[in-house]
């Protein structure tokens, strides 16, 4: 049984190394719709925690919104 603990853990390490390495664009999460958030001064081509950082004081939901897309998208 300690193999799945090991397994489990390694894997929830692996995963916070690779989003690490890769951070996913915004361009990437949300597709042609990241164009609209040029209005907030967020370029489709940041990455998602830079946008998130931006948008925060400007539009707080679409914050939210966006940091709870990439993190449950896939990516």
């Amino acid at each position: 049984m300690w193999w799945v603990v090991c397994l489990f853990g390694a894997t929830e390490d692996f995963l916070n190394w690779m989003y690490g390495v890769y951070m996913a664009s915004v361009l990437a999460v949300l597709g042609v719709h990241a164009n609209v958030l040029r209005r907030y001064g967020v370029s489709p081509e940041e990455d998602v925690e830079a946008a998130v950082s931006k948008l925060a004081a400007a539009a707080p939901h679409i914050a939210h919104f966006l940091r709870e897309v990439s993190r449950f998208g896939g990516l």
